[in-house]
């Protein structure tokens, strides 16, 4: 990213509660206006231009050193930023104690600072933010060192508090070293430094949550990088046990949660486990719906869709459907409520899978609906195989649906659309000289022409012409033989 486009892309990665937030905000600066007019430039733009800027604002004084105003620009946001999420976790909320005791402490307000101090150190054991425990624990000797410089004790105290919080800080880096050395040893064959593995022998050596958090998911890929499969799911069981015996913290932290579900999912579907993978996605999406997800949020969001992608591709799979049909409307509930939070290549995947989904059900209107959502978004930067499969299943439907006037034209775009790509595969020219065809011939020579279409796709004695993975998204030839049983 170039640095004269850093103010766009923080400008257009705002929700729409952000932006109002600002406006508001920027009207209670002196010279707010100037500000926001360029704001709101930057905004319409759909790639940044400078020169635009320059020429739309020629006879604003600010334009004579636009560079200083942008940084300012930028100052403002992330101001206003910070006053917007000023509850956004309990760490920013330790962090503004934190301000209030420096404040009072150079107001010589020590009985005020003292208090503040009791409510830090409530909120930073209770959920272990560690660093900012050891600034209370320096701000707590600054006081007694200001107020009874010679109470050693006391002082002496303090000290030994410091040094258990910082034990625990090493006990975190430790386990955090040991994930990190496992992981790349695992995932990217490095042999990087693990650290003390002995560790690893007894979780009671992890001090702190976060500690055993990383203690079970480094375990869990020691298990099973040694074909341990039972241990290794044992392992993730015992930290959502751990997690969920932890209420306060997984309310704060809950992505912790979310990622573990997504692991244990994913071992489960991996083992074709797939009862168990749909009974713990259930239990996960009963917790996740009396949570409060904002689209600030967007980490806590995708890893929440990656549970419910995960569903959908169980589903898809086993094509057990219409046993689960439930699920896939509260998927749809899901997706439809979440629609301008959800980041756009996720919400693709989520059109496609629906739209393929409804299409195996031969429910060919709902597969149509979601196809076309998918069409009308005009994604940006979406990926090429999703759209180029949830194309030719936009001509499936059609073809099923009888609607041969409109399909020559899909047909046609299509085509263009694969041009432009640079992709025209092999079985994709022979299905589009399969859809230009079927459109213009009688009923009655389909069966023929769905015959013929299977020898060139499927040849006996040969390997078939569409790819594995490309099945994967669409079953091409459980179609084709449908088409051939009705």
């Amino acid at each position: 990213m170039l640095k004269k486009e850093s103010l766009f892309v923080l400008i257009h990665s705002l929700s729409k509660s952000e932006k109002r937030y600002f406006s508001l905000f920027c009207t209670r600066e002196a010279s707010g206006s100037n500000y926001l007019k360029l704001f709101y430039a930057i905004e319409r733009q759909s790639n940044y231009d400078e020169k635009a800027i320059k020429e739309l604002f020629k006879n604003e004084k600010f334009t004579k050193q636009l560079h200083v105003t942008k940084n300012y620009l930028r100052k403002l946001i992330l101001k206003s930023l910070r006053n917007f999420h000023a509850g956004i976790s309990k760490d920013a909320e330790l962090k503004d104690i934190l301000r209030n005791i420096e404040i009072l402490y150079n107001k010589e307000l020590f009985g005020h600072c003292q208090s503040q101090l009791r409510v830090a150190e409530r909120l930073a054991i209770k959920y272990e933010l560690l660093t900012g425990l050891l600034e209370i624990d320096n701000w707590k000797r600054k006081l007694e060192q200001t107020r009874r410089p010679d109470n050693y004790h006391g002082l002496s105290k303090v000290l030994e508090e410091q040094l258990t919080t910082l034990k625990k800080l090493g006990n975190n880096l430790d386990y955090w070293q040991l994930a990190v050395g496992f992981s790349s040893r695992i995932f990217q064959n490095q042999d990087l430094n693990i650290g003390d593995e002995s560790l690893l022998n007894n979780p009671q050596k992890a001090l702190t949550l976060e500690a055993r958090v990383l203690y079970y998911n480094t375990t869990y890929l020691d298990h099973l990088q040694n074909d341990k499969g039972k241990k290794a799911e044992n392992e993730l069981k015992t930290l959502l046990q751990l997690l969920e015996s932890s209420p306060d913290r997984l309310k704060e932290e809950p992505g912790l949660y979310v990622s573990s579900i997504n692991n244990l999912v994913s071992f489960y579907v991996f083992n074709r486990k797939y009862e168990a993978a749909i009974l713990l996605i259930q239990k996960a999406k009963k917790i996740y719906q009396g949570w409060k997800v904002t689209s600030e949020n967007r980490t806590l969001l995708k890893q929440i869709i990656r549970t419910y992608n995960i569903e959908l591709e169980i589903y898809r799979n086993t094509k057990k459907i219409e046993d689960r049909f439930s699920f896939i409307e509260s998927t749809e509930r899901f997706v439809n409520e979440n629609v301008y939070k959800i980041p756009q290549d996720y919400l693709a995947s989520f059109q496609f899978q629906l739209a393929s989904i409804h299409f195996m059900r031969n429910d060919l209107k709902k597969s149509l609906h979601w196809i076309n959502q998918f069409l009308n978004s005009r994604f940006k930067g979406v990926r090429t195989d999703l759209k180029k499969q949830i194309l030719m299943l936009n001509l499936m439907v059609h073809l099923e649906q009888r609607n041969l006037m409109v399909l020559g034209y899909y047909v046609n775009s299509t085509r263009r659309y694969m041009k432009k790509v640079k992709e025209l595969l092999p079985y994709e020219e022979v299905l589009l000289k399969f859809f230009i065809r079927i459109g213009r011939i009688p009923l009655l020579e389909y069966k023929d022409t769905f015959r013929s279409l299977k020898k060139q796709l499927y040849p006996k004695n040969s390997e078939p012409l569409i790819p594995l993975e490309v099945t994967g998204y669409i079953d091409y030839l459980a179609w084709i033989n449908r088409q051939l049983d009705k």
